[in-house]
């Protein structure tokens, strides 16, 4: 049976979070159970501009593929969530432009640098704060085998030599995610077991093999729009299906110790926070572009090769 969080029992447990930093009991919490829900850490204001941002994607391409006869009306009266299901039920073109980490947009640079999450990944990681290079742009679309993401850690995507460090990935749903529109799914405590074997599977993503994973009830984790997921790269985790008529908007992004390795080559980081070196922080959506756009990719982990095809 799925255990799913109670954002009451988080309040009575002191882990609802509405100050900048996080306290010692929220960090011990995180390091206790591999995650932690924090309640309203983001205001509407935080989160509108790249709602809008995306909007004007879609808008702008759901008009080209009707102009080119691609699509069979541009769905122009439905909602933020459920436009691009609509849109991508007859093309995938607009779909493919803002799913995984192509769109560097100015809003979504804004929220990767919100003082909000770049003190709460101080209180975990340090002043020195790298903005990892595998940040997430995710639409989940009801019942879409291509968004739906299997049981993993972070680290399975990451070089060896970065077990060690952490990553903390910080989950901001753009819309409610809820039980039915596929929020997350975690299992609590075994990112203490190091990283489990990861195989690929049939659907692009890279799963932990279900002999493989820990005999731990995982607990199911709905996060309403302005409230955030916190993870470590240990985590075990995975989206469950989404059942709605909603498309679940989210965006992952990851934060480390700038001192250490990123573990990470095809996509490039950026300098988020630095007190010993404020010269090389990124401070502009127009910088932010230009260090994504001229990365020379290097090439991605293979630490599962041998195994890779079961």
């Amino acid at each position: 049976m799925r255990k799913v969080v109670d954002a009451t029992a988080i309040l009575r447990n002191g882990m609802r979070h509405n100050m900048k930093t996080l306290t010692d009991s929220q960090i011990h919490d995180f390091n206790e159970n591999g995650y932690l829900l924090i309640e309203d850490a983001l205001a509407p204001d935080d989160l509108n501009p790249l709602i809008a941002e995306f909007t004007e994607i879609v808008d702008a391409g759901a008009s080209e593929l009707y102009a080119e006869g691609e699509i069979d009306a541009e769905f122009k009266t439905e909602g933020f969530d459920t436009r691009l299901a609509k849109i991508t039920a007859q093309s995938p073109a607009v779909f493919q432009k803002v799913f995984s980490g192509a769109h560097t947009g100015p809003a979504l640079f804004d929220l990767l640098i919100n003082p909000k999450l770049l003190d709460i990944a101080e209180s975990l990681v340090g002043p020195e704060i790298m903005c990892h290079p595998a940040y997430r742009v995710r639409p989940k679309l009801p019942e879409h085998d291509r968004t739906l993401v299997p049981w993993h850690q972070d680290a399975g995507y990451m070089e060896p030599k970065c077990d060690s460090v952490l990553q903390l990935t910080i989950w901001i749903p753009l819309i409610d995610a809820t039980v039915e529109n596929g929020c997350l799914e975690v299992i609590p405590h075994a990112h203490r077991d190091g990283v489990f074997r990861h195989r690929h599977s049939e659907r692009f993503y890279l799963e932990i093999p279900p002999d493989e994973l820990p005999e731990v009830d995982p607990v199911v984790v709905p996060v309403k729009f302005g409230s955030i997921l916190l993870l470590t790269n240990l985590t075990p985790h995975r989206s469950i299906p989404n059942v709605s008529h909603q498309v679940r908007w989210s965006v992952d992004s990851r934060y480390q110790d700038a001192a250490k390795p990123t573990g990470y080559q095809p996509e490039a980081g950026f300098l988020a926070r630095s007190r010993l070196h404020p010269e090389d922080v990124v401070t502009t959506p127009e910088e932010f572009k230009r260090v994504r756009d001229e990365h020379q990719p290097g090439p991605g982990p293979n630490r599962w090769a041998t195994s890779a095809r079961e």
